[in-house]
């Protein structure tokens, strides 16, 4: 089976007319036998001698000797398939001569294993001790990243040996996302009087870091050549910080543009300060991108780094002139994709300073939510883990909070939310404030606002229970779920999608005209068709096909109606959206609302419940059910981390300049 697998592929439609294809019996597909010279790789399941003898030679037996049926390879004398390996005697075809069974597998395994110890002995370790620390590229990255380029950028001559995608069928549903219901407006720069208004409503802490990157790139226009800052903006819920990400964003974009290297010699319209954020929703309210997108950063994180390969020169054209990196919601990059960042922003400069020279804004409140999967945030130190944070970054923190600043006290009541300890119970007054908004059960709370839940599992019920609730022409979009034919090797359409946990895309979506939707993808970042954007289904277009019906376009007007549109479409098995009646804490980090339904019943980690608590503006749009002192606490190792940080020390002369001016009384940036 080795020797099969090495030497022919499977191939599909047209393929099946090129040269060397071969028909299997029983309408089992076409196999094509490749180049000359040239088997692949084989790839097949590893299994341990010790923990799984049967498998582990079964799988030897089937690979490396010859046979039939899996009844040759037992037998009453030899009844598992380690005694047929180790005592087994056979006659190869075309030969008389009986040969030992492990004597024709050792034979046959050496011409594809040639370090099958070292490997199994590798696997065993990785299982026992988890993977290694790759000390190598975070020493050497540049090296590392040489040598995977050089194995990317090698290419088949052949076009025969490339194996192509699966042909897997047109989805019979067009599964384009339209806004027909919305139109479509045009984006416009700022004005001058914006602008100014930008920088008086910032107050003296937001000044106080904006004035200190405004003197950063001053000074490199001038050709002073300063060290690269590494920033950190600290601030609770509401304090502003997307505010000042703009201001910030705005004035460097401006002042960078002068530079004599970007006048002269290079595309302008390259930018000069790179706008990112981990999720989509975030690289949305700030107009920028996502970490992944923006750095072209591969699926899995783990080590060894993989380079960018044939795109390198085109990313660093692309990052000709920038400057500045700013990223949103850091509490929600892992240390894995933070180094990442790191490597890469290497990579694209071609310099071996931390994130390739360029300075870095990091802004986000670690409180908030930390990264998937439970993973340590960037401020805890831990052994044994690239660590790109510590001894790098300086703190600056925002403490006036701007979402809640008509309702003060609820304000003051959230900033000691924020920083409680697991053990550390309320005081009479705080419990009061919260003990008046809460509903002893849901049907208390009004029923149009949005429900915040810890678990898919709540949102779903309540999602399913409002649309039932709300609307009576309901209709049921059924996933279209594909599978590979094992005789063919086809992909084919299941009669109905597989019933479970598939991701992002749901089993069976129901919709109706005015049901509240989320999107479940990033489908354009930057045009706001992201995960987590909310909206309203306002058209429904049905087609008929073969007599029978189906959703071919469903139109929505999304709720952020003062962004830029385009129509947008993206092939998909299932429309990406869901029912948004409700929605977890994870999907509400950066949103404002006048109004929520809060459960803390299921609340499962450090600062989920200041997360979901923070949202509304005021004290009186906030409902709560389940209420439980328990659940609101924060991770006090941040706590800590915090305050053992480095503090950004800027320049008293950053203030001057936001005195009011003597003849109006208005803040003036000068």
């Amino acid at each position: 089976m080795a020797e099969f697998a090495s030497e022919y592929r499977i191939v599909y439609g047209t393929q099946k007319k090129g040269k060397h294809v071969l028909p299997l019996q029983k309408n089992m597909g076409h196999i094509q036998k490749r180049t000359k010279g040239k088997p692949a790789v084989i790839r097949f399941a590893r299994f341990s001698e010790q923990k799984h003898p049967e498998k582990f030679y079964g799988t030897l037996l089937k690979l490396y000797l010859p046979y039939r049926t899996d009844k040759q390879l037992k037998s009453s004398r030899f009844p598992t398939y380690e005694s047929f390996y180790a005592f087994a005697s056979v006659k190869l075809p075309g030969t008389d001569e009986l040969q030992r069974v492990h004597m024709i597998v050792k034979r046959n395994r050496e011409k594809y294993e040639k370090h099958n110890e070292a490997i199994e002995q590798a696997i065993e370790d990785f299982e026992l001790n988890g993977p290694i620390e790759d000390a190598w590229t975070t020493l050497a990255p540049t090296n590392e990243l040489i040598r995977l380029e050089s194995i990317l950028e090698r290419e088949s001559n052949d076009p025969n040996d490339i194996n192509e995608q699966d042909n897997i069928p047109e989805y019979t549903a067009s599964t384009s996302i339209s806004n027909t219901a919305m139109p479509v407006m045009q984006s416009t720069p700022l004005n001058s009087t914006q602008i100014r208004k930008m920088y008086e409503s910032l107050n003296e802490t937001q000044a106080s870091i904006f004035y200190a990157v405004r003197d950063w790139c001053k000074r490199c226009v001038s050709g002073e050549n300063p060290q690269q800052f590494l920033y950190f903006l600290n601030g609770g819920a509401g304090v502003g910080k997307s505010h000042v990400i703009k201001t910030i964003y705005a004035e460097a974009t401006k002042i960078l543009h002068r530079l004599p290297c970007i006048r002269e010699h290079t595309d302008i319209s390259n930018p000069t300060v790179l706008l990112a954020a981990f999720t989509g929703t975030a690289a949305f309210n700030i107009s920028g991108k996502t970490l992944h997108c923006l750095l072209k950063l591969p699926r899995s994180l783990k080590p060894p780094y993989q380079g960018l390969g044939n795109s390198l020169d085109e990313i660093r054209a692309d990052f000709s002139n920038a400057h500045i990196l700013i990223i949103d919601e850091i509490s929600m990059v892992s240390k894995q994709l933070f180094a990442y960042v790191n490597w890469r922003l290497q990579q694209i400069k071609g310099n071996q300073k931390p994130f390739g020279g360029l300075s870095v804004l990091a802004v986000g409140d670690f409180f908030q939510l930390p990264p998937l999967g439970r993973a340590k945030p960037l401020c805890v130190y831990e052994d044994h883990v690239p660590d790109f944070w510590k001894d790098h970054f300086q703190m600056a923190t925002l403490t006036q909070i701007m979402r809640q600043k008509d309702d003060l006290a609820y304000a003051e009541l959230l900033n000691r939310l924020r920083v409680k300890q697991k053990h550390e119970k309320l005081t009479d007054e705080d419990k009061c404030m919260l003990e008046a908004v809460t509903r002893s059960s849901s049907k208390e709370c009004p029923t149009h606002v949005l429900h915040i839940f810890a678990t898919n599992k709540e949102v779903d019920k309540h999602n399913t229970e409002a649309i039932s609730l709300c609307f009576s022409n309901i209709l049921n979009i059924d996933a279209h779920d594909y599978k590979k034919d094992p005789r063919t090797g086809e992909m084919k359409r299941q009669a109905a999608p597989f019933k479970g946990d598939n991701g992002d895309l749901i089993d069976t979506l129901q919709i109706a005209i005015g049901a509240r939707v989320m999107l479940t993808r990033n489908i354009d970042v930057e045009d706001g068709l992201v995960n987590g954007t909310f909206g309203k289904v306002a058209k429904i277009i049905t087609q008929n096909r073969n007599s029978v019906m189906f959703v071919h376009l469903i139109g929505l007007h999304l709720d952020n109606v003062n962004e830029p549109l385009k129509r947008k479409g993206t092939v998909r098995r299932q429309f990406p959206m869901k029912l948004a009646f409700a929605c977890t804490i994870h999907k509400v980090q950066g949103m404002t609302t006048d109004c929520a339904v809060i459960s803390l019943k299921h609340i499962f980690e450090a600062g989920m419940a200041y997360v979901a608590l923070s949202r509304t503006t005021s004290l009186s749009g906030l409902h709560i059910v389940d209420f439980d002192e328990k659940k609101i606490f924060c991770d006090p190792e941040i706590s800590v981390s915090l305050e053992n940080m480095p503090k950004a020390d800027f320049h008293n002369e950053n203030l001057r300049i936001i005195k009011n001016e003597p003849r109006t009384g208005h803040k003036v940036p000068m």
